[in-house]
């Protein structure tokens, strides 16, 4: 329930620093991890997948636009040892979700 307050204040406060668009929603399959991802994250798009990066590029998230199927690969470096991190998942209602982001670009007539 909190969840859901958190996600109608974020949408519902312009001032907040969000974008007013949806979230995409992510689950790790292997675990019980939630990601979202937001229109300013979205780098590429394509008919075949999209890619989201955040961290300065150091997390890089491709999904597959017809299955859904998520690959997040993190690299941690500098100052740290370098290391990598890649993480399976499934995103939900992708399509749709492009499509309001889309819609966020249309400007509104006064």
């Amino acid at each position: 329930m909190s969840t859901l307050l958190l996600y109608v204040l974020l949408l519902s406060n312009p001032d907040s620093g969000q974008s007013s668009s949806i979230p995409l929603k992510c689950e790790l399959l292997h675990s019980a991890d939630t990601y979202w991802f937001y229109k300013e994250q979205l780098v590429f798009q394509s008919d075949q997948f999209i890619i989201l990066q955040n961290f300065k590029g150091r997390t890089v998230t491709q999904v597959d636009m017809k299955t859904g199927e998520l690959i997040r690969t993190t690299y941690i470096g500098e100052p740290y040892d370098p290391k990598y991190q890649i993480l399976l998942g499934k995103c939900f209602n992708v399509e749709h979700t492009l499509k309001m982001w889309q819609l966020d670009d249309v400007p509104y007539d006064n």
